[in-house]
């Protein structure tokens, strides 16, 4: 083995040598040299798709035992950016990488590997996880060779690849948030609340984008968004970050998101192009990974203590809370309402009571459903559809919105509360709405769940129960 490792480094340090004269026959005789060193005698080429097309790309199609794949992309020299000062930046893709793992997403392959002899990344195309990279072919060898060998693969080596923890994602997430709030800061001159309101307008895009509830025609966000990250990425940005702005408005104006207010401090703080064609470019060569609910929640376990308490906190059982919801009726329930208190409670406790609240509702619906049934098959049913559905409960309408107009309330102490509380609710509502499967014109307004702490709560406010009058 150590034999076949020095030959590789050798084919690979004699590529770079022979840049002058990178040819994609060259390029294909050294690709099929490296595989062979590898144990694969008869690996597949397959077309590939545009934009791997555009960067010369030689792929062939490695599979073991007919379960594991890998898309195996050669590229000419220097045409990877350094994964170290990549992954040094925060960042999960380099510009290249990034479009092949978008085009290998549709070819049912389990990995990528991306390669231009001397720097390497490989991925899972899936989760988008940087598994693996090497800066030189040493690194190559050292790293990746015992996976992506024909003998490791079939033993399941790349399978047994360390994935990065939730903790990890989270920081580099964390991190790179940061970076670029301080630059909004900075060159804005804004604060801190407003430059984050950026970053959760982004974390907000795009997971919209993953989950995608609104359908409108002549209205589509994927298009415009990945369009302004195109050009933001391009070599002429002006007026990106005006069109970020605008594109920010219109999402508020449409779908009524709180983090898409309109703030006018803050669009003059993104019609910086310098600013923000830096930030967009880089969101785009983030993995998917980070993008989850979870993910993101995780990424503000830091600082204070209690803060970080807050984030990891497990929602207790509260009786008190339970057997006020166990004795709603329809009668009752437009005006009962839970209130719960960050500052004790932590903020999955928001994920927790606004699906209590909303499967309560959905269980009254179903009872009110059956009571119509039962009245229609005895003859008592006295009142026309209209005048029936304008007996239903309003909670058993839209349960979502009237849990976040008047169902539950959520009590914060600080901005920062109020950033996490607000971002949190907004991707919780969108993933719910999402589950139901059907389009969405709105985003029911949050305004009436988050509510600033008083110094002092009232018993009832304390344990979380109180009504409207």
């Amino acid at each position: 083995m150590i034999k076949a490792n020095a030959q590789i480094t050798e084919l690979c340090e004699s590529w770079w040598s022979e840049m002058a004269d990178a040819a994609r026959p060259g390029q294909h005789r050294f690709a099929g040299q490296l595989l062979r060193m590898l144990g694969w005698e008869q690996p597949l080429p397959f077309s590939p798709k545009e934009g791997a097309a555009r960067m010369n790309a030689q792929p062939y199609l490695l599979r073991a035992g007919g379960q594991t794949s890998v898309a195996a992309y050669f590229l000419l020299p220097g045409a990877l950016e350094s994964p170290g000062a990549i992954v040094d930046r925060g960042l999960d893709f380099c510009k290249a990488t990034r479009v092949l793992v978008s085009e290998s997403q549709s070819l049912s392959v389990q990995y990528l590997l991306a390669t231009d002899f001397y720097r390497s990344y490989l991925y899972d195309t899936q989760t988008e996880d940087l598994l693996l990279y090497a800066d030189t072919p040493k690194a190559f060898n050292d790293e990746l060779v015992p996976v992506l060998s024909k003998a490791g693969m079939e033993r399941g080596a790349l399978e047994e690849v360390r994935r990065p923890p939730r903790t990890e994602v989270a920081g580099k997430l964390r991190e790179w948030a940061d970076y670029w709030i301080g630059q909004l800061c900075h060159a804005g001159g804004i604060n801190e609340e407003r430059a984050a309101k950026a970053v959760d307008r982004l974390w907000t895009i795009r997971y919209l984008l993953a989950h995608n509830i609104f359908r409108r025609a002549k209205w589509n966000l994927g298009e415009r968004f990945h369009a302004l990250c195109e050009r933001a990425a391009s070599h002429r940005p002006e007026g990106v970050g005006r069109e970020f702005a605008k594109l920010c408005n219109d999402i508020g104006m449409e779908w009524n998101i709180a983090v898409f207010q309109r703030d006018h401090d803050l669009d003059d703080a993104i019609a910086n192009d310098v600013i923000t064609a830096g930030m967009l470019t880089e969101f785009g060569l983030l993995s998917g990974n980070r993008f989850s609910i979870a993910t993101m929640l995780e990424s503000f376990n830091s600082g204070d203590p209690t803060e970080k308490m807050r984030v990891r906190m497990v929602p207790d059982v509260n009786e008190e809370r339970e057997r006020f919801l166990s004795r709603q009726s329809l009668s009752t329930i437009d005006d009962a309402r839970i209130e719960i208190d960050l500052l004790e409670e932590g903020y999955r406790a928001i994920f927790f009571w606004f699906d209590r609240v909303v499967s309560l509702y959905d269980r009254l619906n179903v009872h009110f459903e059956e009571q119509q049934e039962v009245e229609e098959e005895t003859g008592n049913d006295l009142f026309g559809w209209s005048e029936r559905d304008a007996s239903r409960p309003e909670a058993c309408g839209d349960a979502r919105a009237y849990a976040c107009e008047r169902g539950l309330g959520v009590y914060y102490a600080n901005p920062r509360q109020l950033r996490i509380a607000r971002l949190m609710l907004t991707l919780h509502l969108i993933d719910k709405y999402y589950q139901l499967g059907r389009p969405v014109n709105r985003i029911p307004s949050i305004d009436a769940t988050l509510m600033p702490r008083p110094r002092v709560l009232s018993a009832g406010k304390v344990i979380g129960l109180e009504a409207h009058r």
